[in-house]
């Protein structure tokens, strides 16, 4: 059973592997520093809902549109960060204070919090229907066998690795 898994995972993780950064970066540049992207964004190469882009073939006016796309205007998320660090301290401060809490002030924290992150997932989704809108009927139906291979390869995974069923539950 262990050699199993060990394999599985594996197989499964070498082929992640090769589904999304080493092709990425076969077929882009890097993007802007401090930018976010489909290479350099949350969440690693492809953050924004097609990790495997880096599989498809672009054309150079494509390479062009993505580029362009990837250097656009967006929100500075770093100076985000920092914001979002500092409202968390903030929480922190008030709960550190002796005396009664102001929970509306929290609240009021955590609402700022929870606009950024909005903010940051509309703008990711943004980029990613922007780079959808350049791509061929065929290169999102290659992303889409690629995504379901994956899928399919986890499958496989979680059923090797499952914990076998306890014996009063087989008869």
């Amino acid at each position: 059973m262990m050699k199993k898994m060990i394999l599985a995972a594996t197989i499964v993780g070498g082929m992640a592997a090769g589904f999304s950064g080493q092709a990425v970066a076969a077929h882009h540049q890097a993007p802007p520093p401090g930018g976010c992207g489909m290479m350099g964004g949350p969440g690693g190469p492809g953050g924004f809902g097609m990790p495997f882009l880096g599989n498809v073939q672009l054309t150079s006016a494509q390479h062009k549109k993505l580029k362009a796309i990837l250097q656009d205007s967006h929100p500075d998320f770093r100076a985000d960060m920092d914001k979002e660090h500092q409202l968390h301290k903030q929480i922190q401060d008030l709960l550190a204070t002796p005396g009664k809490v102001d929970e509306s002030q929290i609240v009021g924290l955590q609402q700022q919090i929870t606009a950024m992150h909005q903010q940051h997932e509309a703008a990711r989704l943004q980029t990613a229907i922007r780079i959808h809108d350049i791509l061929t009927t065929d290169q999102l139906n290659q992303i889409r066998e690629t995504q379901d291979k994956v899928a399919s390869l986890h499958e496989q995974l979680r059923a090797l690795t499952a914990p076998p069923a306890p014996e009063d539950a087989k008869k």
